[in-house]
């Protein structure tokens, strides 16, 4: 396996060491235009004797889990290549293996720094693929402050739309991803945003209307600094359902009310 590394494995659970490890990853596809191999492991508990629909439990958990994987590919790796894998079994095991067979140029994945007891009991799993894995490994671990600003929440390279589009290409992006509004963009400066609520006004009219007629302006925007708890604040005060991100002037993501609520669960959690 030679630099640079262009298949990159990253086991995921979907808490905030998670995303950490993702925009880390993110980074490296970026540079190297690679793909980012994103898998979560269900893990397998051994089941009492003759218990019924032990099969079907796992299903559905791998079902839930897959739907997850894809929103969170689409959230942090918006605008890259990547493929979803969801596998049961034990968790170290199922990364080395996954290793081999997708032969991976490297493995990035969160550790959740224990120590003491609970990381004898538990063991720790990046210890494990850390020790075992034949490609190398790059650990990522970040603390409670970092998780509590906007940057780790939102959506980067959002889908965007122009002054010029017209509300059926609006409409169709946002059918397409599952959208409430989408930011409009001239060149990399935000110039407004269009709502569910701006085509609903306007309906009939897709077809002729311009995306600059219907758009809402001027636009409440954050930075990626901003903390979640005020992102949250602004939401609720304003009742509106996403924030556009610009830094220096430049549109660089979103946080959505889900975004925000994600945060906040895991946060508590």
């Amino acid at each position: 396996m030679s630099f640079p590394y262009r298949r990159i494995l990253v086991p995921v659970d979907f808490d905030a060491q998670a995303i950490a490890a993702v925009e880390t990853a993110a980074q490296v596809v970026r540079q190297n235009d690679g793909t980012a191999l994103l898998m979560h492991v269900v893990p397998m508990m051994i089941p009492p004797a003759g218990m019924p629909g032990y099969v079907d439990v796992y299903r559905g958990q791998e079902e839930i889990a897959r739907q997850r994987l894809t929103e969170f590919a689409h959230r942090h790796l918006t605008g890259l290549k990547y493929e979803l894998f969801v596998h049961v079994g034990e968790p170290a095991a199922s990364i080395l293996r996954a290793e081999k067979r997708l032969a991976a140029d490297l493995i990035v994945m969160a550790t959740h720094g224990r120590r003491g007891f609970s990381r004898v009991f538990l063991g720790s799993v990046a210890e494990m693929v850390l020790r075992e894995a034949v490609c190398p490994v790059l650990t990522v671990h970040h603390g409670k402050l970092e998780s509590r600003v906007v940057e780790r929440w939102m959506t980067r390279n959002p889908v965007t739309v122009t002054l010029a589009d017209k509300l059926t290409v609006a409409a169709t992006r946002m059918s397409e991803g599952g959208f409430r509004s989408l930011p409009v963009v001239e060149g990399d400066k935000l110039v407004g945003i269009i709502t569910d609520r701006d085509l609903r006004a306007h309906v009939g009219y897709h077809d002729h209307t311009e995306v600059k007629l219907a758009m809402t302006e001027p636009v409440l925007t954050i930075a990626p600094d901003t903390p979640v708890q005020e992102a949250a604040r602004l939401l609720r005060e304003r009742k509106i359902g996403a924030l556009p991100v610009v830094e220096e002037g430049r549109l660089v993501g979103i946080v959505s009310t889900v975004d925000v609520l994600e945060a906040l669960t895991a946060e508590a959690e």
